[in-house]
């Protein structure tokens, strides 16, 4: 009983701990500064898409972007602007988990759209994920992996 009662005692001391290293993770500079980094990097990168034009494209990708698709299908920074764009009519982007490093911030997120490839719709809600690199003060979209099924 005692032993027991050790092992209890042990376990709520490490399930405190968690609740605490977890909570000054959640209030530091650092994490706060990451996640507000992530919300507006990716609302930029689908507004982008949105507006679909090359101008708005242009201004978020980076020379080095791709994008893979679940179909296996993917483009360059050229062939995404040239036509290998979706048609993003809306988006609702959640549950985004960043990581940052220096000047990489990588998030993966589920979103929620109405969207289309090459004609076909694509499944509603799918994760994401994304990577970006900061250049001149802002994010650049280096790589997109989208994992919506597409259609057919």
């Amino acid at each position: 009983m005692e032993h027991d009662q050790e092992n209890v005692v042990t376990y709520l001391q490490r399930i405190a701990g968690a609740i605490v290293f977890a909570a000054v993770l959640a209030v530091s500079p650092g994490f706060a500064q990451s996640t507000a980094d992530a919300e507006a990097a990716v609302e930029a990168w689908l507004d982008a898409v949105v507006l679909g034009t090359p101008e708005a494209l242009s201004a978020v990708l980076a020379p080095e972007f791709q994008i893979q698709r679940a179909n296996g299908t993917g483009h360059d920074r050229t062939g995404y602007m040239e036509g290998g764009a979706a048609l993003l009519a809306e988006f609702t982007a959640s549950d985004l988990i960043s990581t940052r490093h220096e000047d990489i911030l990588v998030v993966r997120y589920t979103l929620v759209v109405s969207e289309t490839i090459d004609g076909h719709p694509v499944e509603r809600t799918a994760p994401r994920l994304t990577v970006f690199r900061r250049d001149k003060g802002r994010w650049l979209v280096v790589a997109h992996a989208n994992f919506a099924e597409i259609q057919q």
